[in-house]
């Protein structure tokens, strides 16, 4: 599987806005993307190749759900959860406030509590 380089917007851990080029690929409403650390690194001549970890992040809002160990884990966390209607809110205030909050959080922790890393 290769993600084609496409630039996506990201919210950092700080609530940092980032625009960033780099392998992705979309899958409504969500974005598997490579790690942002090493693509960092690769652009800064550190890292030769990226690792097979890949990350998840809500399209709309920017806001990242999960790291995984491989895109397959990814890819089927995405599948799992990309049709619940919380994930149509644009930002994460609408995302946090929605009703489905602790339920699809719920699922979203026993998710990645068996496909995620750590």
């Amino acid at each position: 599987m290769s993600l084609e380089i496409q630039t996506i917007n990201i919210t950092t851990r700080d609530n940092e806005q980032m625009t960033l080029t780099l392998p992705a690929e979309h899958v409504y409403p969500f974005i598997i993307h490579r790690s942002i650390d090493e693509h960092m690194e690769k652009k800064a001549g550190e890292r030769t190749r990226y690792s097979k970890k890949h990350v998840v992040t809500h399209l709309l809002s920017g806001c990242q759900l999960g790291v995984f160990p491989s895109y397959k884990n990814a890819l089927l966390v995405v599948r799992k959860v990309k049709n619940k209607p919380i994930f149509l809110m644009p930002t994460y205030d609408l995302l946090t406030s929605h009703p489905d909050n602790a339920k699809t959080g719920h699922i979203l922790a026993r998710l990645k509590s068996k496909y995620g890393m750590d």
